[in-house]
C-alpha cells in the first residue's frame, strides 16, 4: 500500500534499498486498482483533468501512475524515500517538502491523498516514540492539507486503528507485528482523525470508506495465520463502507482505517 511501509528501523542502507523496492513495486499495483477508482468515484474520471496531491508520496511513483492515466497530480515527501526520485518520470511534479508547510495557494487541489503518513507526523525520526508536541504538530499537518483542497474536494487518510491492540506495519519481529495500548499516541483512532480534521481544520464530515483492493496480503501469506486469516479479512475490509459496517471504524474491531474526508 502507497506510503505504508515505514518501518521503525530503515537506517542501514540495505533496509532503506529493500523498502524502496518493495514500494516501487506495490504502489503502482495499489495506484492502479485503488486510487485511481476512487479518485474517479470523489472527483470524476481523468478526463476532467481533476488534481491531486499525494501527501507523503514516498518514492512517487504513484504521481507517474496517475499523471500518466490522465490525472493533474503532483507529491510530496520530507524523508529518505525521495532518493528514488531520479527514476521518476515527472520529476518535476514531486517536492521535498514537509506535509506542514506546503508550497500551494488555498484550494489548488480537488483532492488530496495521505496513505500511512499521519502516524509519523510528530514521531522521533521513522520510530514509533512521538514528540511532545505531537498533537500540536498533528494539527498543524490537518489544517495545511485542508488548506491547499478546495471546499467540496476530498481527502484521503488511512493509517493503523490506534483502538485496535496489534499495528502490522511498524513491527520489527519477522511476523511484522507490534502489540500495543489502545492509549499509545503514534497511531491513531477514528475519533482522532475527527478531530484533527473537522474540529480543529473545519472540514465539512468524515465517512469510512472501503478498503476492496487495498491490500494483496503478500506478505501474510507466508505464515500459516496469515493464509488462515486472509480471505475473512479482505470480506471484511471490502465491507467497510457500507452503512452496516461503516460504524466497526470507531471500534477495536477494525486494524486500519481508510477515511474519505470531505473540505
Amino acid at each position: 500500500m502507497g506510503g505504508v511501509v515505514r518501518d521503525a528501523a530503515v537506517a542501514s542502507p540495505e533496509k532503506r534499498a529493500a523498502v524502496i523496492a518493495w514500494e516501487e513495486q506495490d504502489n503502482v499495483r495499489f495506484t492502479r486498482q485503488y486510487t485511481a477508482p476512487l479518485l474517479a468515484r470523489l472527483i470524476g474520471p481523468p478526463s476532467a483533468k481533476g488534481s491531486v496531491l499525494s501527501v507523503g508520496c514516498g518514492v512517487g511513483i504513484d504521481v507517474d501512475v496517475l499523471v500518466d492515466l490522465g490525472w493533474d497530480a503532483y507529491g510530496i515527501e520530507p524523508g529518505y524515500r525521495a532518493e528514488a526520485w531520479a527514476r521518476r518520470r515527472h520529476r518535476d511534479r514531486l517536492k521535498a517538502v514537509d506535509g506542514r508547510a506546503l508550497p500551494w495557494e488555498d484550494g489548488r487541489f480537488d483532492a488530496a491523498t495521505s496513505y500511512g503518513v499521519i502516524e509519523h507526523v510528530g514521531a522521533v525520526g521513522d520510530s514509533v516514540e512521538v514528540q511532545d508536541d505531537v498533537w500540536q504538530a498533528r494539527v498543524d499537518f490537518a489544517r495545511e492539507v485542508a488548506r491547499v483542497v478546495r471546499p467540496g474536494g476530498s481527502i484521503v487518510l488511512s493509517t493503523p486503528n490506534r483502538l485496535f491492540p496489534i499495528d502490522f506495519f511498524h513491527g520489527t519481529d519477522r511476523f511484522g507485528l507490534r502489540w500495543h495500548s489502545p492509549k499509545e499516541r503514534f497511531t491513531l483512532s477514528f475519533d482522532d482523525m475527527r478531530r484533527l480534521f473537522v474540529d480543529e481544520a473545519g472540514c465539512r464530515s468524515i465517512t469510512s470508506i472501503s478498503q476492496d483492493r487495498a491490500f494483496v496480503f503478500a506478505r501474510s501469506k507466508t505464515h500459516l495465520w496469515g493464509r488462515m486469516l486472509a480471505a475473512p479479512t479482505r470480506g471484511v475490509l471490502a465491507r467497510t463502507g457500507t452503512r452496516a459496517l461503516a460504524p466497526l471504524a470507531r471500534t477495536p474491531v477494525m486494524p486500519f482505517l481508510i477515511v474519505r474526508i470531505e473540505r
